[in-house]
């Protein structure tokens, strides 16, 4: 990806991680971060930081227990274990998006929209 592209992408999800740790997340907060994982673990699948698979599927995990909390009490935020998971896990990101081409995140992103479509991932996070 180019590095204007890069970064607005970064910007959006550091903004919507930033407003989910500082306890004014909402639903966008949160599928724009889990965006950011499902990605993550899409490249983390094919090579790009495969070593961290298990940090991106807890980070995908203490998501999905923000969702239920939050369809619970209305409250959209991370539990401690996942703050630090998802913290991680964007660092992983952006890192994959400093040395991936532009044809491998969208590849990686058509394969999110896929498994969303399959019901394999989160519908919200499209």
């Amino acid at each position: 990806m180019d590095s204007i592209q890069t970064t607005d992408l970064g910007i959006a999800y550091h903004v919507a991680l930033d407003e989910m740790l500082k306890g004014r997340g909402n639903e966008e907060h949160w599928s724009t971060v889990v965006c950011a994982l499902n990605i993550t673990l899409v490249l983390t699948e094919r090579g790009y930081g495969a070593a961290f698979m298990p940090t991106a599927k807890a980070a995908l995990d203490g998501a999905v227990r923000a969702r239920d909390r939050a369809r619970k009490c209305g409250k959209w935020g991370f539990d401690g274990d996942a703050i630090s998971d998802v913290r991680y896990a964007i660092a992983l990101h952006d890192e994959q998006m400093r040395v991936a081409t532009k044809a491998v995140v969208l590849a990686a992103l058509a394969e999110v929209h896929r498994r969303i479509d399959a019901g394999e991932a989160f519908k919200e996070a499209a």
